[in-house]
Formats: structure tokens, sequence, C-alpha cells
């Protein structure tokens, strides 16, 4: 009797002990649902904070200077849309998918031109195949950085270029003491770069003589305008410019150098030329200003919007092009494209031109 009633003691106890387990072990599976919710309430902030900037790019382009810089980099701001819309897809949540979708519209749109030809002045401007070929002109472009110290590498993409008009921007007097001291300079005798130097302004050296050249000043920027004399008696006026950084800066006023220089360059008659670091992307309001009625971006001519020249792995941040050549529909754009800009922070522009046959 005294061992049947310990086997039932003992019976009890274990069926009191799988009644009431030991709360301590975690469940996972508990954990799992609170993970699913920090990622889910994470996508919409991150999708929130995108349609904020989609909406002001829409509604305040370009209205400060910090929305100017979250535009520089349209190409990579909106890309966490992406990633949101497709973890909404695989969640199934509906309505975070749906604003993604908006998102993305807006990105593709503004992406698109990148990788389309501007094409408005072909067929008002003729048939480019009867230019004069005696009318190329090929310029060479550099925002050279007036801490950079290798010379020769500049000197040495020059030779190889062999343009006919160089421009350079943040040209300091040691850069010119290198150029003047260089053999290769011997070609280039006209132009003001070879009697000043200024890292406000442009330099510009040219292998022909020039019909005119002058400077004008705004904000504290010089620019700088040639005329360059071709074939058939035609002159092509180039312009090259250094536009302040969008910073609160009082060497840097944007705004003012801009809303004096844009209507200068849209009032420019003939064929025209405008090249220079403006420290504008394309996907700007500058840009845009200038590109809306009779200029146009080289590199979009040559369906290459999406090319990048800053900052050429000199700071840690993706690649955005800031250095800009435009085109009036009387000059037809050959070529374009990058050269390397050992120790600067942009890559030069080389651009082959030539003017039109008249209608």
């Amino acid at each position: 009797m005294t061992s049947l009633h310990k086997d039932r003691v003992a019976d009890s106890n274990c069926e009191t002990e799988s009644a009431h387990p030991d709360p301590t072990p975690s469940s996972p599976s508990s954990a799992e649902p609170s993970s699913r919710g920090v990622v889910y309430w994470l996508a919409w902030l991150v999708t929130l904070s995108l349609f904020v900037v989609a909406t002001l790019r829409i509604v305040d382009h370009d209205g400060t200077h910090f929305l100017i810089w979250i535009n520089a980099f349209t190409r990579y701001v909106y890309l966490p849309a992406y990633a949101c819309l497709a973890w909404a897809i695989w969640k199934r949540r509906w309505g975070l998918a749906l604003a993604n979708v908006a998102i993305v519209c807006v990105h593709v749109t503004l992406l698109a031109p990148d990788y389309m030809r501007d094409r408005r002045f072909d067929a008002a401007v003729g048939n480019s195949a009867a230019a004069d070929s005696g009318n190329a002109v090929r310029v060479f472009f550099a925002n050279v950085n007036t801490d950079n110290t290798q010379y020769q590498s500049l000197l040495g993409e020059i030779k190889n270029a062999n343009p006919d008009v160089i421009i350079l921007a943040e040209f300091s007097p040691r850069w010119q003491s290198a150029f003047l001291e260089s053999p290769i300079i011997a070609a280039y005798p006209y132009g003001g770069g070879v009697r000043e130097a200024r890292i406000d302004s442009v330099a510009v050296f040219s292998r022909v003589p020039l019909k005119a050249e002058r400077q004008n000043w705004i904000a504290g920027r010089g620019i700088q305008t040639i005329e360059v004399p071709v074939g058939n008696n035609r002159t092509l006026r180039i312009i090259g410019l250094h536009a302040p950084r969008p910073m609160y800066h009082h060497r840097d006023d944007y705004d003012a150098f801009w809303n004096y220089t844009i209507p200068l360059l849209l009032v420019q008659k003939g064929p025209l030329v405008i090249v220079g670091d403006c420290n504008a992307t394309q996907y700007s309001l500058v840009y845009q200003r200038l590109t809306a009625s009779r200029l146009r971006s080289a590199h979009q001519d040559r369906g290459r919007g999406y090319a990048t020249t800053w900052p050429n792995s000199y700071f840690p941040l993706p690649p955005i092009r800031i250095d800009q050549a435009f085109l009036s529909p009387g000059v037809e754009c050959l070529d374009i494209h990058e050269g390397i800009g050992r120790g600067s922070d942009h890559k030069p522009l080389i651009l082959d031109v030539r003017i039109r046959p008249h209608r």
C-alpha cells in the first residue's frame, strides 16, 4: 500500500508540472511578428520621406540649397523605394506597395531623359550631313582643382586630345606657370589664360586667333566669352564659366549668379557653345531653365545623359554630372566624352562640334 501511494503521488506531480510549464524560455514565434512590425513601420518611414522629397521636387523645385543637393543625387535618392516595393509585394502589404509604385514612377520619369537623345532641333536645322567638315572645333574643358599638383597628367591629356580651344577652371598661378613652361602649350598662344590666372574665373587658350574675347563678372565669378573663326567665314561663340556651389558661403552666391547669368546666356545669338563647371546636374532647376527653349545639353544630344564627372573618386560620394556643355540649335554635336582628370575631383569634357549649314 505504501509503494502504490508513492507512485500515485509521483504521477500527480508529473501531471502538475506538465499543466504548468516553466514560462522562463522565450518563444521564437513571439519575436518574429515583432520584428516584422519594425520592418513594416521602417519601410513606411522611408516611403513617406521619399514621398516628401518627390512632392517638394514637384511643387518647390530646388527651393532651398538643401533641396538642390538632394535633387542633385536624384539617381540614387529614390533607390530605397524599389526595396520597399519588393518587400511590400512579398509581404502583401498593398498600401505600402502602391505608395512605392508612385515614387518609382516619379524616379523613372526623372531618369528617362538620361537615356534618350534630345532631337528637338534636328528637323528645324536640316540635314547635318551637308555641314562643312572644316567647321569642326574641339573644346577641352577641365576644372583642374587648384590644389592638384599633377600638372603633367593633365598636360598629357590635353596633348592626346589635341583640342582647338582649352578652357580651365580653378586655374591658379601655379597651374599657369606649369602650363607656360610646357612645350605643349606653345601651340595655344591666344586667349586670356596666357596673360592671367584667377581661380574665380576661367582661363582660355586657343590655337587660332580669336575674333573677340571679353569677360563678365557676376556674383564674384568671371564668365569668359570668345569668338572663334571657323570655315566658310563663320563664327562660333564659346562661353566658359565656373558657377558657385549651392552653399551658404560668402564666396558662393549660387542664386545671384544664376539669376543674372541665365538671362545673359539665353539672349545670345548665332552658333553658341556654353561649357563649364555649372555645379548643377541635369535634375536641377538651373539646367531646366537653360534647356527649356533654344539650348540643349551635348550629353543628351548624344544620348549620354547618364555620364558623370564628379567627384571623380576624390570624395566618397556616388558620381553625378555637374560639368555641362550646352549648344544652340545651329551647332551640331559630333561627340562628347569624359577624360581622366587625375588629381582633380572633376573629369574633363572633350567636346567635338561644328556649325550646321545655312538653310
